[in-house]
């Protein structure tokens, strides 16, 4: 997916209308590299976000509020001081390339108004949100760059910004000079390469999609096109041009495209249709919800995984480590269950003890054991007497006899530590709030599974607290997002009467349907089993199994590990999580 310069052109070109002449009233910064301008325009009130996150660095106009940090960082300070109650004065985008400057014109100490750029470039590692004066001196940066850290230029308080150099022509001049440019770069230049890096605001993206309008190979060179490829390339440069919806729409704001493939997940958004005819292309009424769709689920993943990285390879290896210990019990067990050979040989050294002399290695023996009778080969000891020989095997059975009481509850203890460790790490695999992450931190803490320090606290779960859905026919449908929170939901919270949801053998979150005493309809149970499959190990997969039942039927065993239940009169349904859908029964 590429974030690339055409894209930003039709972006800029939708942001306009909604925030020229708005004005700031709120900024945030919910993580080092984001920040979050809240916006009130003439029409309504609008979050601007950027993120500068080097693995998909965006910015778009925020649906869902952002979580933010109890104290400020200092960029956001500064830039609530400088920013705060400005209006926004333009947002224009440099040529092709990606990079915006917004103009805010805001009071200074003295209250004077004053103009100051605000510029976000989007450029992979290279990305960043820069604060200057009208005669681009630099206030500050949320990412400062050294010149230690870059040869090309240097970012910091107090120096003269300049923008990143290009050779690249702008698409925004008449196309006869871009194909011009391009016949340039003819010889053993392929044309696939020749249009992305020549071409401002091109990506490879779309550079393939030229190709395959042209019906040509992308390893075609520039040298073999023919004049009616340069016509048919003016056409489709007049294409990408022309914003969406085209020719005689009375809409004035460009649509977005979302396309997914057959599991339906997004893998990439633009702002033209039939890119990808190999996948389902999603249509959004403004390419800003476009873009949030398909960012706004993958931003806040990797946020949460970098944040909870460390405590999954913990988690991790101690699956791995019970796994390991669980298979070695298995073992010891299946040679306990045979503990019965070894009284059998001490019985057969026994019965043929007058054949047996001290110094024997092994004596061949009529095993009377089974039916028919067979010989066996027994091996000795050659320096013990023949009864104590037997006494070695009868050792050996009582010994394992004994120890197989203490397998089974030792393996059941495993395999319970490797049940409850694989659903908390699916919950921090699903996790979406910090807080809970710190929650499952300090559940691991109690249980022992980690070391650390924690409060001394009763952990109550307030129902508020709760991931919340609402079914199409209106139950409530509440999500335990930890394993202190499915205790809580299961055997505190839930009536007897409501429904009671969890993947089949499979870990994952405690789903509760609050039935209020009524029979939920099939619709409401189906929607339920897919908030249950996605809240689980198997959200990626499909047709998983569900089991539910009445919370009367479910208990909690004595002694167990949190959130883990036993139940019995269930039955099953087999869904498909749908990341859609969920989105439009969550309760805000």
């Amino acid at each position: 997916m590429a974030f690339d310069g055409l894209l930003i052109h039709h972006l800029c070109d939708e942001l306009k209308p909604l925030l020229v002449g708005g004005r700031i009233d709120k900024i945030y910064q919910p993580e080092k590299d984001e920040l979050v301008l809240s916006i009130r325009g003439l029409k309504s009130t609008y979050s601007l976000f950027v993120s500068i996150d080097a693995s998909m660095p965006y910015f778009t106009l925020l649906k869902d509020k952002k979580e933010n940090p109890q104290a400020p960082p200092m960029f956001c300070m500064l830039m609530r001081k400088h920013l705060i109650g400005g209006r926004i004065h333009s947002i224009e985008q440099m040529g092709y390339e990606r990079t915006v400057i917004i103009e805010i014109e805001s009071k200074n100490d003295f209250g004077e108004l004053e103009m100051k750029k605000l510029i976000v470039e989007i450029m992979g590692k290279h990305s960043n949100i820069i604060l200057t004066k009208e005669n681009s001196i630099i206030i500050d940066s949320i990412k400062r760059v050294t010149p230690e850290m870059s040869r090309v230029r240097t970012i910091l308080p107090g120096l003269g910004f300049t923008f990143i150099p290009t050779e690249k022509i702008d698409f925004s001049l008449p196309n006869a000079d871009i194909i011009e440019h391009l016949k340039a770069c003819a010889g053993i230049q392929k044309l696939h390469k020749a249009l992305y890096t020549s071409i401002q605001g091109f990506s490879q993206v779309i550079s393939k999609w030229i190709c395959q309008n042209l019906n040509l190979d992308s390893d075609t060179l520039l040298s073999e096109l023919k004049s009616e490829h340069y016509t048919r390339l003016n056409a489709l440069f007049e294409t990408i041009k022309e914003p969406y919806p085209i020719k005689g729409s009375t809409e004035n704001l460009s649509k977005g495209f979302v396309y997914t493939d057959s599991e339906n997940i997004a893998k990439m958004v633009y702002f033209m249709p039939n890119m990808l005819p190999e996948m389902t292309c999603n249509t959004y009424p403004l390419l800003s919800e476009a873009v949030d769709r398909f960012y706004a689920r993958s931003n806040k993943e990797n946020k949460m995984h970098q944040r909870t990285n460390h405590l999954k390879k913990t988690l991790a290896q101690r699956v791995e480590r019970y796994t390991t210990k669980l298979a070695k019990q298995e073992l010891e067990r299946i040679e306990a269950e045979n503990a019965d050979t070894s009284r059998i040989i001490g019985d057969l050294i026994i019965a043929n003890n007058y054949l047996i002399t001290k110094g024997m290695n092994r004596i061949d023996v009529l095993d009377y054991y089974v039916d028919p009778p067979v010989m066996r080969t027994i091996d000795l000891n050659t320096r013990l007497e023949p009864i104590e020989n037997a006494q070695v095997h009868f050792k050996k059975y009582n010994k394992l006899k004994k120890a197989l009481l203490e397998l089974n509850l030792h393996i059941a203890e495993t395999k319970e530590d490797v049940a409850y460790l694989e659903s908390v790490l699916t919950h921090l695999n699903n996790s979406e709030d910090s807080k809970i992450v710190e929650e499952i931190r300090d559940e691991l803490v109690l249980q022992g599974y980690i070391k650390g320090k924690i409060a001394k606290k009763k952990y109550k779960v307030a129902k508020q607290t709760f991931k919340t859905y609402i079914s199409t026919d209106g139950y409530e449908i509440l999500v335990g997002k930890s394993s202190f929170q499915n205790d809580y939901l299961t055997t505190k919270l839930a009536s007897n009467k409501d429904i009671w949801l969890h993947t089949k053998d499979i870990p994952g979150s405690h789903v509760i349907i609050r039935t209020n005493g009524d029979t939920p309809s099939e619709k409401a149970l189906y929607e339920a089993a897919m908030i249950a499959a996605f809240y689980s190990k198997a959200k990626v997969s499909s047709n998983v199994p569900v089991d539910y039942t009445l919370v009367k039927n479910v208990s909690k065993p004595s002694g167990s590990k949190p959130g883990m239940v036993i139940y019995v009169g269930n039955k099953t349904l087999y869904v498909t999580p749908d990341y859609d859908m969920l989105k439009l029964l969550e309760k805000h």
